[in-house]
């Protein structure tokens, strides 16, 4: 029988990044009661949801999409203040405004996609949006309290990384969340933090 897996492509975040970001995640937590908040472990920027694919697919995938990345340089990535999906008056999802390097992970998006699209993946409806998904809010409703906390959070800088890998992730869900495992890594070539 084949095995299918629940899969995605992404930017990690680095360890230093994830814990500036999880500290304003606590200080919404108190406004937002209702919102599964993303642990900061597991944060990542999406560039591509795979959904659940046969394995022997997904290892089709991966040579393209490392060629596909081949010679792309890795970039700082500098996340600024927090913002919600539609909109903070009514969220439904939670994010950390990417402030640079919003070009260049478009720019991977496109090239995974197009990798992908070779295999016979679906092209994604709706246009790439740099960001990172800190919560979900579990019943969307206006909510002042949640509103403000996030209006406050708006101009907040949650500092930087060098963006240097793309992943090929497992999502395992569980009743506590989902739980990720890399099932491959490409890394990214030399640029402008090194020497």
């Amino acid at each position: 029988m084949t095995e299918n897996i629940r899969s995605f492509l992404a930017v990690p975040i680095a360890p230093e990044l994830a814990g500036s970001v999880g500290a304003v995640q606590e200080s919404l937590r108190a406004a937002g009661p209702d919102v599964k908040w993303v642990n900061p472990e597991s944060f990542h920027i999406t560039l591509k949801f795979l959904g659940d694919v046969q394995r022997e697919r997904l290892e089709a995938l991966w040579p393209s999409v490392e060629g596909a990345l081949d010679g792309v340089p890795r970039f700082r990535l500098r996340l600024h203040g927090v913002g919600a999906f539609p909109n903070p008056g009514r969220p439904r999802v939670i994010w950390a405004a990417v402030a640079e390097g919003a070009t260049e992970l478009t720019a991977l998006a496109a090239a995974v996609e197009k990798a992908c699209g070779l295999h016979g993946f679906a092209e994604e409806e709706r246009p790439f949006r740099a960001h990172l998904t800190v919560g979900r809010v579990r019943r969307p409703a206006p909510d002042a309290r949640l509103e403000a906390a996030i209006a406050e959070m708006r101009d907040r800088d949650l500092g930087e990384m060098e963006a240097g890998r793309v992943l090929l992730m497992r999502s395992d869900l569980r009743p506590g969340g989902p739980v990720y495992h890399i099932l491959n890594e490409k890394l990214l070539s030399k640029g402008m933090f090194d020497e």
